[in-house]
């Protein structure tokens, strides 16, 4: 995901290109994006207002799923939330485009798992973005880096399972709890800190982990699952703390 000041609508008429979505009531003065009626789309320009001129502030569950066609899809700053298996399995996406002044605040369960062609997330300054769903970006194959905003304070189950790729993982320091599975199977993670607000770290959260060889703990007090780490054979008997 990449992010830019701006978002450029040069040459698309939005008024008639907003009729080719689909779109629910939230409120009398809100909406959600619910789907999208043209022919299979290399890349999507959410709109920001339906054409009642509600403000689009959601993206459905289900909205985009398995669109293999889709590269790209850019965000209005006005969406605050990606629901369920929003773009599950849309095996071509590249890039999610948001701008500095975005407001997404919750990413569904499962919305972008299975996407395969997704490397790099860049959440560092979506300050508003809080909730991150069980399973989220499980499977994103090629999933390289990743770096979480400040004011995260928990990785949900499997959020990033089988991620294979994933060699770099920024972690924000307002983080306290890492769940069940959250990094299972992450095969190319080597290094890893964890800030010294972690507290908890549960049940095979970086399970078969294999090439796992320098991780650092928090100084602080940490519960630490028997299996958090289970089969991370390259890790030494004595892992580092600081």
């Amino acid at each position: 995901m990449t992010k830019s000041n701006y978002i450029c609508t040069c040459g698309i008429d939005m008024t008639e290109y907003a009729k080719l979505f689909t779109y629910a009531p939230i409120s009398e003065d809100t909406c959600a994006i619910t789907g999208y009626t043209g022919s299979e789309p290399t890349s999507l320009l959410i709109p920001g207002h339906d054409p009642e001129g509600r403000v689009v502030v959601a993206i459905s569950d289900r909205a985009f799923a398995n669109l293999s066609s889709l590269r790209a899809v850019t965000l209005p700053d006005s969406v605050e939330s990606i629901g369920t298996r929003a773009f599950a399995f849309c095996t071509g996406l590249l890039d999610i485009r948001l701008s500095n002044e975005s407001r997404l605040a919750s990413i569904g369960n499962r919305a972008f798992m299975g996407c395969e062609r997704l490397t790099v997330l860049r959440f560092g300054r979506l300050h508003d973005l809080v909730n991150l769903g069980r399973s989220a970006f499980a499977y994103c194959t090629r999933l390289r880096s990743v770096v979480l905003p400040e004011g995260l304070c928990e990785l949900a189950p499997s959020l990033f399972e089988g991620c294979t790729a994933l060699e770099h993982i920024c972690l924000p320091q307002t983080l306290t709890t890492i769940r069940t599975g959250a990094f299972s199977a992450c095969s190319s993670l080597r290094v890893l800190s964890l800030p010294g607000s972690v507290k908890l770290i549960e049940e095979c959260a970086f399970a078969w982990c294999g090439h796992l060889t320098d991780l650092r703990l928090p100084e602080s007090a940490c519960m630490i699952a028997a299996s958090a780490f289970r089969d991370c054979v390259a890790l030494d008997d004595v892992l580092k703390v600081g």
